[in-house]
């Protein structure tokens, strides 16, 4: 990789510097001038950020924020494995992907961070990451076999399309189905910054597979291309640290490790999950690939 590794981190440790709180925005350069230019196929510690060097705006015992960019915030639960919601803002509207597990007054909360009207969207329904969409009138999810309103939600129910575009204006994202870990997994695309929100499609490094492997390979690879094409640095994941973003390398690495289970190459340690149904584990350079064995084709 280049030389840019090193002035990336140097952008960094200058935003540590800036006092914490919303007023900073316009001091915090944009994320993706941070980063390497070059997908970073090769080297996947390359876009790893630290949450620290992020100025803190939000905290109570449910959630804490850090804004990443001027228009880019990212709020941590902590009930189950540092779930993530991510609020985008454009010059015209936000867009709030995810809703965590069960974080107080969300809606108050955002309406501290922008002033501009939030859309909220879900990578998936599962409960730590749709738990507190009951919070606003109206959502988007994905309308797939199987897959349910989030109990409770009295509120508007939109769907998404793929490839369906949210314009918040001059920033758009962009809609992309990558069932797998569910039938109604999508990611968010932000073409024109390189990054991208994948909620759990890639498991943050433990990915759980609750569809058929053949299914995510398909999604893997997509995805893959998608990235290629659009120059998508790397994805934000649904539970963050600041140590796992997902690269282009991380999401072929798991694709290989698909294909070989569904080949047959490979056979990962029996588990035993009561609530997800998944009984093998393959585990390659600290990623975890959780499948049900009757579930692979």
């Amino acid at each position: 990789m280049n030389s840019n590794k090193i002035s990336r981190r140097s952008a960094i440790k200058k935003m540590a510097a800036v006092a914490a709180g919303v007023a900073v925005a316009d001091k915090i350069p944009a994320l993706a001038s941070v980063l390497s230019p070059e997908l970073p196929q090769d080297d996947p510690t390359v876009s790893t950020l630290q949450m620290e060097d992020f100025p803190e705006v939000y905290r109570d015992d449910d959630v804490v924020f850090h804004q990443l960019d001027q228009h880019l915030w990212v709020g941590n639960g902590h009930l189950m494995y540092n779930e993530s919601v991510y609020l985008v803002e454009g010059n015209d509207k936000a867009l709030l992907i995810d809703t965590g597990t069960r974080i107080a007054n969300l809606d108050k909360i955002v309406a501290k961070l922008t002033k501009k009207p939030v859309t909220v969207a879900l990578t998936h329904t599962h409960g730590d990451h749709a738990g507190s969409v009951g919070c606003f009138d109206s959502m988007w999810m994905t309308q797939a076999e199987g897959i349910r309103v989030p109990r409770g939600y009295t509120g508007k129910v939109n769907y998404m399309s793929n490839h369906q575009k949210f314009d918040l204006g001059g920033r758009i994202l962009e809609v992309f189905y990558a069932p797998g870990h569910t039938a109604d997994s999508v990611l968010f695309i932000d073409e024109a910054n390189h990054i991208g929100f994948s909620g759990d499609a890639f498991g943050s490094t433990n990915l759980l597979m609750n569809l058929n492997v053949s299914t995510f390979i398909k999604s893997a690879e997509e995805t893959l291309q998608m990235m290629y094409d659009k120059q998508i640095y790397y994805m934000l994941p649904g539970h963050f640290d600041g140590t796992n973003a997902e690269t282009t390398k991380r999401v072929y690495d798991l694709r290989e490790i698909a294909q070989g289970v569904l080949d047959g190459k490979l056979v990962g340690e029996k588990t035993s999950d009561s609530q997800t149904a998944l009984n093998r584990r393959f585990t390659y350079q600290g990623v975890r690939f959780n499948y049900n064995a009757g579930k692979v084709l």
